[in-house]
């Protein structure tokens, strides 16, 4: 009888639980609910969604199938624990031939995924406001001009809080294809000084950036200023300012702030890999030994015209303009790379593809594989091929056990797919010195077996 009073207790509290009596007791949170917007055309424009949609955390709004010319939402948050999710329908698609405004403002704890655009004559988000902890998940943004993502907004000033900035946004496993005329990922002004729209904490993973070709200025993949902790990993980059006619300084990743950019490819750049104004945060914990660039475990080949890391000088006129918050920081360039970059010979300008270009004090450049460089001109053994001070002799420069080979015969690696070396690589157990903070290569190999590490993005599993 004990038993069995026991079974009809349980059974009478697993009906209260599903019925949601004793929901506020059990602590049990609601399931969400999906909210469809959409009719299959026009354009969807939510400036209150929360209120107009009844939104809850957790809730989801479900894009329907359809060609819709533009979106924007508004005044919508979830929470850490439950994430209001904005999912598109795999037939849904955003297409416009006329420039329209896309103003996504006030979000928190917001997740973006499954977005199709294609033949987008307009920037596809503008986020501003009080936006943070958002994540842009999967989407496909084909032909596009304008900004894809531009998180600006000309009145956010920092004045020393977080609320004066953005925060915690991920991009993750996104694809740009065929982008002209404006950066994809970007919030910056070109004014380091006014201090608007600094950003924090932003992470760019397993995304492909391709075949950027630009008419009007030179526009990169990633350009942001005042941004401090930016992480760029397991991302593609390919046919980068390849205009018959390229303008500008072109460029993959530029900004200023420091980033940390690991584990990526770079392939066919008429541009930097990575130009960066190296700055650090005097606030909320972003000027600690840290606060430093970081470029590390890279692949970069078919180089044309510039190095793959750029470290520039951030001028004294924009720090005294933002005084006391920026100040200038360092930049670590280790276990990268480099196969055949290209001088531009048909180019005026005096750039070269060396490894890195030094144009401010504090930079250390240790571990790297160059092979094959300014490979259609002669070899020049008075060159140095690894670093260019641009700007002259710079203090607080290291350079040193890095490998320059002449050929890919003579650098030893398995192939062009891989870059493995192999056991006659003279990269092989190259690396004299130990880096705390790299513990794996590019393939996410351990990159110490003992006292010393390969040179170069990749470390040989045997």
């Amino acid at each position: 009888m004990k038993h069995n009073t026991q079974r009809a207790t349980l059974g009478v509290l697993v009906g209260m639980v599903m019925a949601g009596v004793l929901w506020p007791v059990w602590g049990l949170a609601a399931e969400g609910r999906r909210v469809t917007i959409g009719t299959g055309s026009g354009y969807l424009k939510y400036p209150d969604a929360q209120e107009t949609l009844k939104l809850r955390p957790g809730d989801t709004v479900y894009v329907a199938a359809g060609k819709y010319g533009g979106i924007s939402l508004g005044n919508m948050a979830g929470t850490a624990e439950a994430p209001i999710t904005v999912m598109c329908d795999p037939e849904a698609v955003f297409t416009t031939p006329t420039p329209v405004s896309n103003d996504f403002t006030n979000l928190a704890f917001v997740r973006f995924e499954n977005f199709r655009y294609e033949k987008y004559n307009a920037g596809c988000m503008k986020i501003g406001g009080n936006s943070h902890d958002l994540l842009f998940k999967n989407f496909t943004i084909k032909e596009a001009s304008g900004y894809c993502f531009h998180v600006y907004d000309a009145n956010k000033v920092f004045d020393g809080t977080k609320a004066s900035t953005f925060y915690n946004f991920k991009w993750e496993n996104c694809l740009i294809d065929g982008k002209v005329n404006g950066h994809a990922l970007t919030n910056t002004d070109y004014n380091i000084g006014n201090l608007k729209s600094v950003v924090l904490d932003f992470e760019v993973y397993k995304c492909t950036f391709r075949n950027f070709d630009n008419t009007l200025q030179a526009f990169g993949a990633i350009a942001f200023d005042k941004c401090f902790n930016l992480q760029v990993h397991e991302c593609n980059f390919s046919d980068m300012g390849m205009a018959k006619s390229p303008i500008g300084h072109n460029v993959c990743i530029v900004g200023a702030g420091y980033f940390k950019v690991y584990n990526n490819r770079f392939t066919r750049q008429w541009a930097n890999d990575v130009r960066v104004f190296p700055m650090k945060l005097n606030a909320l914990g972003y000027d600690g030994p840290e606060a430093v660039n970081r470029f590390y475990n890279n692949i970069s080949w078919e180089k044309r015209k510039y190095p793959m890391y750029e470290h520039n000088n951030v001028r004294q006129a924009d720090l005294d303009k933002a005084a006391p918050w920026f100040s200038r920081t360092s930049s670590e360039v280790y276990f990268n790379t480099m196969y055949r970059s290209r001088i531009a010979s048909d180019s005026k300008d005096p750039y070269r593809g060396t490894l890195v270009d030094v144009y401010s004090p504090e930079v250390t450049v240790k571990y790297n594989l160059v092979i094959d460089p300014e490979s259609d001109m002669p070899w020049d053994p008075k060159r140095d091929y690894v670093c260019h001070l641009g700007s002259g002799p710079q203090k607080g420069v290291v350079i040193e056990n890095n490998l320059v080979v002449k050929t890919l015969p003579e650098a030893g690696l398995a192939d062009l797919e891989t870059f493995v070396p192999t056991k006659t690589s003279p990269a092989r157990n190259a690396a004299t010195g130990r880096v705390s903070y790299i513990t794996k290569d590019h393939y996410g190999n351990e990159r110490y077996r003992g006292t010393t590490a390969d040179l170069g993005a990749v470390e040989a599993k045997e």
